[in-house]
């Protein structure tokens, strides 16, 4: 990874990873459905990717990204500088206003198992009654016990790699999947399954709707998006 950061490695990624598929879809819901003159929060926000892509599409769209990570936001900051961009952690960072559309894309895996549903609630406070919040992750088959866990993430990861190589990834991008993969076995990173996710979204949200995008063949494991709305009520 001579001469890249992390931040330029991740957006290189997202042209061979499986998960542009998901990516690109996030990015057309949000420029179609998204109200006229009205705000997005992307939470987790990593390089800026997403919003950047939703500014050129959505100018009259209001933008702000969050993320933990201070060298993805001075990176975000200097790739699209009309977007507001702060550091903060999902577990912690209060909006002073609420936002219509909240996204949280790739990334509640990096949340330790045992806050995901704390995080999702966060989230869910965040958007305006009757608003969208998009969420979309990587999923691994459901399971039973631990071995059965690592045995499900080194599958997905085996796969994902398989495929971005297959898609003309250079090495850096190669690298940093295979480290993915490892993360994902020896729980440094706790992707999930859609069967323990989908309950969690259902008892926090009046409507979902999720989308499978990756891979077309019927498996448990994959990229999903759901999108979910909470009720005027809420």
């Amino acid at each position: 990874m001579v001469g890249l950061s992390d931040s330029q490695v991740y957006e290189r990624a997202l042209a061979y990873w499986p998960y542009k598929d998901s990516l690109r879809k996030v990015i057309d819901h949000i420029c179609v459905n998204a109200p006229i003159d009205r705000s997005l929060l992307d939470l987790m926000c990593g390089p800026g990717y997403l919003l950047g892509q939703v500014a050129a599409r959505r100018k009259d769209l209001s933008l702000k990204g969050v993320d933990l990570d201070s060298m993805n936001i001075a990176h975000s900051k200097r790739e699209y500088p009309g977007i507001d961009f702060e550091v903060g952690d999902v577990l912690l960072w209060k909006p002073d206003h609420l936002f219509d559309v909240v996204a949280c894309t790739g990334a509640l895996h990096h949340i330790q198992y045992g806050r995901q549903e704390e995080a999702i609630e966060g989230i869910a406070s965040m958007v305006k009654p009757g608003g969208i919040v998009i969420i979309s992750d990587s999923y691994i088959a459901d399971y039973s016990n631990e071995t059965e866990r690592k045995a499900a993430a080194a599958k997905l990861g085996q796969e994902y790699l398989g495929e971005t190589i297959q898609n003309g990834a250079p090495e850096p991008v190669i690298e940093a999947t295979m480290q993915i993969l490892w993360n994902d076995v020896l729980m440094k990173e706790f992707k999930t399954s859609m069967n323990r996710r989908l309950p969690i979204f259902k008892k926090i949200f009046s409507h979902v709707k999720t989308l499978k995008t990756w891979p077309e063949f019927e498996s448990e494991y994959g990229d999903y998006i759901s999108v979910c709305r909470k009720s005027h009520g809420a």
